[in-house]
């Protein structure tokens, strides 16, 4: 039963050592992450105004080429295929997330118009660029967001929850164990003191 129970607290020793190691990864994981997220807040900010403006100033040119034009102008001006865009991959802390975004803009097909429905072309194509750019930022801050928020969870898990029980395991195993050695010290001394010689008595009680 001793060697069990050495044994035992030799396995709850490692595993104690492994969760307080792993709570220092997960404790530089969420620093960095955390700073990561704070840089793409801050991208997400400065995008915002942009694709907002943008977005404004397309609708306003759209709203004026109608006018002037018509929408089956529009329409006849519109290019044949749709933009592409590319989104790049950025990676922190093996978290991968969106990076930069490249959109290629077709060209938009003559068919006469106003000056208002080249404006309209031009501001469009700038609003879905500034829209790929705002998107994802936005979406590369969300992802980060999440795994900031599991870190934390994994870390407060290991930390409050996993280590206290481990340390409640190890302190029983560790009692145990010295209960053990107290029995095996007094069986020693029971042992020994039995094999000792008993002085002989002589006929007046007293030893000899």
């Amino acid at each position: 039963m001793a060697d069990v129970g050495r044994a035992a607290r030799l396995r709850v020793q490692r595993q104690l050592s492994t969760a307080r190691h792993g709570v220092e990864l997960l404790e530089r994981k969420q620093r960095i992450i955390a700073t990561e997220h704070e840089r793409l807040l801050l991208r997400q900010d400065e995008r915002t105004d942009p694709w907002e403006r943008a977005a404004t100033e397309a609708h306003a040119w759209a709203d004026r080429a109608a006018a002037a034009d018509g929408w089956p102008t529009i329409a006849a001006t519109s290019p044949p295929t749709p933009a592409k865009v590319r989104v790049g991959v950025d990676s922190v802390m093996g978290v991968q997330f969106p990076g930069e975004a490249t959109v290629d803009l077709p060209r938009a097909r003559r068919a006469g118009g106003s000056s208002s429905l080249s404006y309209a072309v031009a501001a469009v194509g700038a609003a879905v660029e500034a829209a790929a750019a705002y998107a994802t930022v936005r979406r590369a801050a969300a992802t980060i967001a999440a795994e900031l928020a599991a870190t934390r969870t994994r870390r407060r898990a290991i930390e409050h929850r996993w280590i206290p029980q481990l340390e409640d395991r190890l302190t029983t195993i560790e009692r145990a164990l010295d209960e053990l050695e107290r029995e095996e010290n007094l069986r020693v001394r029971w042992a020994v003191d039995a094999q000792r010689p008993r002085p002989v008595r002589g006929r007046e009680g007293a030893p000899r």
